[in-house]
C-alpha cells in the first residue's frame, strides 16, 4: 500500500472520476464476493447476512438486522420468516417491536463453522495491512463516508 497522500493538492477532475469509479467497483466486487459465498452455502444474500449477524451477536431485533445487512425491512422480515420456518432461528419477545432473533441449535450446527470461516477470511484479508495501513484505510473511508453524507444530505430534489 502506498503512503498516505500529502494533503493540500487538489486532484484533477479526471482523477476524481477515476477514484469514484474505483470506489464503486470495490463495493460491487465485495458485494459479489459475499453473494457468491452465500450462494455456495446454499443461502440467499439476506439469509446469509442474518445468520452472519447473529453469529457475531445473537438476539438482534429485525431493525438491527436491517442495519447490519443493508436490507429493507420487508426483505429482512421475509428472510426471518423463512429461516424460522426452517428451524434455523427463533424469535423471542413480548411484542413485534421487542422480538429478537436467536440462532437455534440447528442453525448453529449447520452454519456456525462456515460463518466462522468467513469471519476468519475477513480477518486474514485485513491482516495483509500493517497496523498503520489499517488505521489509514479506515480513517480515509470514514472521511469519505462523512463527506459523502454531508453532500448528499444537502441535496434537495423538489
Amino acid at each position: 500500500m502506498t503512503a498516505a497522500p500529502k494533503t493540500g493538492t487538489a486532484p484533477t477532475p479526471e482523477r476524481t472520476a477515476e477514484t469514484i469509479r474505483a470506489i464503486d467497483d470495490f463495493y460491487r466486487r465485495a458485494d459479489e464476493l459475499y453473494r457468491q459465498t452465500a450462494w455456495r452455502m446454499g443461502l440467499p444474500d439476506c439469509a446469509f447476512d442474518i445468520l452472519y449477524a447473529l453469529m457475531e451477536e445473537d438476539g438482534l431485533t429485525q431493525k438491527q438486522l436491517c442495519e447490519r445487512g443493508f436490507s429493507s425491512k420487508q426483505t429482512v422480515h421475509s428472510s426471518v420468516k423463512r429461516l424460522q420456518a426452517k428451524g434455523l432461528i427463533a424469535l423471542r419477545g413480548d411484542s413485534p417491536r421487542t422480538m429478537r432473533a436467536f440462532l437455534t441449535e440447528r442453525g448453529r450446527s449447520e452454519y456456525a463453522e462456515p460463518i466462522r470461516a468467513v469471519l476468519a477470511a475477513e480477518r486474514d484479508a485485513v491482516a495483509i495491512f500493517s497496523d498503520e495501513e489499517q488505521r489509514w484505510l479506515t480513517g480515509a473511508m470514514e472521511r469519505y463516508i462523512d463527506a459523502l453524507d454531508t453532500r448528499l444530505s444537502a441535496l434537495s430534489f423538489r
